[in-house]
């Protein structure tokens, strides 16, 4: 046994010679086929961006849930307020006999942002000029005088709601909230409870929209204080009398919903005043992203400087950028610590963040392109919390593809991207998550990073790139 060992020692180190000798030999073969200029080449350089602070305009609305109130910041100050359509149930009929008893309006909260101490009044109108179009896209700073006159006759309820957001009066059941959630209810006086009662063409939802056009709902004091609605409804109580076995008349009481659902057209607005905004452009050390005043950090990446570079390295070749990630550091965020904040301080960084090339900003909210890696890539806040129990948090874009199509296209100057706080859907995937449906955010978010101009945090991108 031990002989035969030492006989197939030596006869393995002899094969693995032999089969090292090969592979040396077919490499250096194969390496003779290609040509000098086909060979593949693979660099890495660092290029420096520049920023800024962008306005945007104002935005085709979609909201799915509604900010109502007013608030100063350092960052401005920003109304909020609410013009919807509600939608009736389409074939109903009041049984015979119905009476009246009230109409109440509810308005569901899941959250204040601000100073949740200060009372806020609400008040209600009726939209009594034009109702939404159906097929007309709504802005969000749509003048309020297109659908309201705003007459004392039109307001709906004789006293506004006094709402202090951490001292809630009512709280309703929710379901889509799985909870009990902060309710504003608020009756409607005798004249438009009567007026709205009235409104029973129930036959379709245009048809009850001319009849009953909808509702303003804005804050008429407070500066402080946004509440984040998550639901708008109207309940219609009557009582109807009917005959029980044909002996006893019985009197039922009874509801009706009119809800603003995705049936119907809801327009938030929003009302943005710079105030120290253009302090805070002058800080050329910070810059931010605000939703949803439509403040926007532009980001320029030097296509010019970096093709030339690339080419020159490259030569002939095709280029492929292999690698460039975006690491942005968030400098605003508070562990959710609510004595850390002040009442300038009143919002959080956006949980998902757009990267996308300013010249397709529209297009692509509009739908008229789709979202790809070449036109825009979105990023969630990271978080990381090191050895020492420091958090920190970031933004990470992998902008490879969209650098590789910019290289290969005769564009020269500058490439300029938005960073744009969005709300996302999606779904998911057995092996990942789909986007669905991506929107400007339309809650209160403030993110603040540092511009890349920053003397000690200059933004400097790494690409590794190669060609072949």
């Amino acid at each position: 046994m031990m002989r035969k060992i030492k006989i197939v020692l030596p006869l393995l180190a002899f094969l693995l010679i032999v089969f090292s000798s090969c592979k040396d030999d077919v490499v250096s073969a194969g390496a003779s086929v290609l040509k000098s200029e086909d060979s593949v080449i693979v660099r890495a350089d660092t290029f420096s961006l520049t920023s800024c602070l962008v306005r945007g305009t104002a935005v085709t609305a979609t909201p799915d849930s509604f900010l109502i109130g007013e608030l100063d910041s350092k960052y401005g100050h920003l109304h909020a307020d609410l013009l919807t359509q509600l939608a009736c149930p389409i074939g109903f009929r009041y049984p015979e006999g119905a009476v009246l008893d009230s109409v109440c309006l509810f308005l569901y909260y899941r959250y204040a942002q601000g100073d949740e101490n200060v009372p806020l009044a609400i008040n209600v109108y009726a939209i009594d000029r034009e109702t939404f179009a159906y097929n007309e896209p709504l802005r969000s700073d749509t003048a309020i005088s297109t659908f309201c006159s705003l007459e004392d006759s039109t307001r709906m309820v004789d006293y506004p709601a006094i709402v202090t957001a951490k001292s809630f009066k009512d709280s309703t059941y929710h379901a889509a909230s799985a909870g009990y959630i902060p309710t504003i209810t608020m009756r409607l006086n005798d004249y438009w409870a009567q007026k709205v009662f009235e409104s029973d063409d129930y036959s379709s939802l245009e048809a009850f929209c001319k009849q009953f056009k909808g509702v303003y709902i804005t804050s008429e004091f407070g500066g402080a204080t946004l509440l984040n609605v998550i639901d708008v409804n109207m309940g219609i109580y009557y009582h109807f009398p009917y005959i029980r076995a044909g002996v006893d008349t019985i009197v039922e009481e009874d509801m009706k919903g009119l809800y603003a659902n995705r049936e119907v057209r809801q327009l938030n607005r929003y009302l943005w005043q710079e105030g120290d905004l253009q302090a805070l452009e002058q800080n050329t050390d910070t810059n931010y992203i605000i939703s949803p005043a439509h403040i926007y950090t532009q980001l320029s990446f030097p296509m010019a400087s970096m093709k030339e570079k690339i080419t020159t390295s490259l030569g002939s070749r095709r280029a492929y950028v292999n690698r460039a990630h975006l690491t942005l550091p968030v400098l605003n965020h508070y562990d959710g610590v609510e004595s850390q904040r002040t009442r300038d301080n009143w919002a959080q960084p956006a949980e998902n963040m757009l990267l996308v090339r300013k010249s397709d900003l529209e297009r692509l909210f509009n739908d008229e392109i789709m979202l790809s890696d070449s036109i825009a890539m979105y990023a969630t806040l990271k978080t990381v919390t090191d050895t020492l129990d420091v958090t920190t948090y970031s933004y990470e874009f992998d902008i490879s593809t969209l650098l590789t199509e910019q290289l290969r296209e005769n564009r020269f100057g500058t490439l300029d991207m938005l960073l744009v706080p969005v709300s996302i859907t999606t779904t998911s995937t057995s092996s990942s998550y789909v986007i669905t449906d991506i929107r400007y955010n339309q809650s209160l978010t403030a993110t603040e990073i540092y511009s890349a101009q920053h003397p000690e945090h200059r933004l400097e991108l790494e690409v590794v790139y190669s060609g072949f």
